[in-house]
């Protein structure tokens, strides 16, 4: 939660062929008021719905399907919304491809996150790498971070 409340924009994934339930309104009301919420209805393809975003109480709801790929172009550009690119616009700042890389890192990890829901070990890994991939951009991942990420990894011993 500490993760969240610094957060300045949150995906919360929810089953299409559910919608936004108690379960998520409950984790819904948990967030600050001050964090943009990107809600992702998944599954769409077992349902009459279209891929698509539109407005919801949360904020943006953007309806899409992991497994077919229908919609997350829809993601992909909420994304980069919420990221404050905006194409064409004179005097706005200009994403480095860099950025532009790191957040169709960020939106495959969240894909490969939607289609894994049933293990949520796997979920987590790939939201925490979704994280990693935006905190390039916005400077939260420091090198400092980033050794000691690469470090923490290995076992040196006598």
């Amino acid at each position: 939660w500490q993760e969240i409340e610094r957060a300045d924009a949150v995906i919360l994934l929810a089953d299409a062929r559910e919608g936004v339930t108690g379960r998520v309104r409950e984790i819904r009301r948990r967030f600050p008021a001050s964090v943009e919420t990107i809600t992702v209805m998944n599954k769409i393809d077992l349902t009459t719905l279209t891929p698509g975003t539109a407005t919801c109480e949360f904020g943006v709801s953007v309806r899409l399907s992991a497994k077919t790929g229908e919609g997350i172009d829809c993601l992909r550009d909420e994304l980069l919304r919420a990221a404050g690119w905006q194409e064409g616009v004179e005097d706005a700042p200009i994403a480095r491809e860099r950025h532009v890389l790191a957040l169709n890192e960020a939106a495959d990890h969240l894909a490969c996150a939607v289609q894994r829901l049933d293990r949520l070990e796997l979920v987590a890994e790939e939201l925490r790498l979704a994280h990693e991939s935006l905190g390039r951009i916005t400077g939260r991942l420091s090198s400092d971070d980033l050794l000691g990420e690469i470090f923490s990894r290995f076992c040196i011993g006598k």
